[in-house]
């Protein structure tokens, strides 16, 4: 008998965007859209007070939104939406410096977990290619999400774990839907 790997199934886009003014949110939005496709959700933006790392560059009054995207893609995609995020960072520095004025953290959702892409190895993290690492933050198991001893707070919030759980209903109609109609899963513009 010749072993194979199983089938996987495509993977549910998402990203987590932290800014230092709101109206920021808005326009990283439109730079990722060429490659992120069309916006389908957003969660509300909420105050970022979990933890003050990012205050020195980006400032103190710092706002974060979720949002997913329409479509799905392959999970190794992840790698190359992550390169693409750091581009977006990249496009609104502070004039003259390093400073960020946006923090985009792609990742993606499938019927199981959240991965988040991070370029910061930890012992939970399993190296994916071109310096990008996968961060397992949330697990789906008795009808909700759970964080993990590494969870983010941010993560953890009531305003992440409704959001999530959104899109992933969204996520798994969408597959039945593409299945039904025998549909190929790829991102829809």
């Amino acid at each position: 008998m010749t072993l194979l790997p199983q089938k996987r199934s495509k993977v549910k886009l998402i990203a987590a965007i932290m800014v230092a003014r709101e109206r920021l949110i808005e326009e990283a939005i439109s730079v990722l859209s060429p490659s992120y496709g069309v916006l389908e959700f957003t969660s509300p933006v909420f105050p970022f007070t979990h933890s003050r790392y990012y205050a020195g560059e980006m400032g103190e009054a710092l706002v974060k939104t979720f949002c997913s995207f329409r479509g799905v893609l392959e999970p190794e995609e992840i790698v190359a939406r992550k390169l693409e995020a750091m581009a977006c960072e990249q496009s609104f520095l502070r004039e003259g410096t390093s400073s960020r004025q946006v923090n985009v953290d792609p990742g993606y959702l499938d019927e199981m977990k959240l991965v988040m892409a991070t370029t910061k190895n930890a012992s939970h993290r399993v190296y994916i290619g071109s310096g990008v690492h996968g961060d397992v933050e949330l697990v789906y198991g008795h009808g909700t999400f759970a964080p993990l001893e590494w969870t983010y707070p941010d993560y953890r919030e009531p305003v992440a774990l409704e959001f999530f759980s959104k899109v992933r209903r969204e996520y798994l109609a969408e597959l039945r839907e593409r299945e039904r109609s025998g549909k190929e899963n790829t991102p829809s513009a």
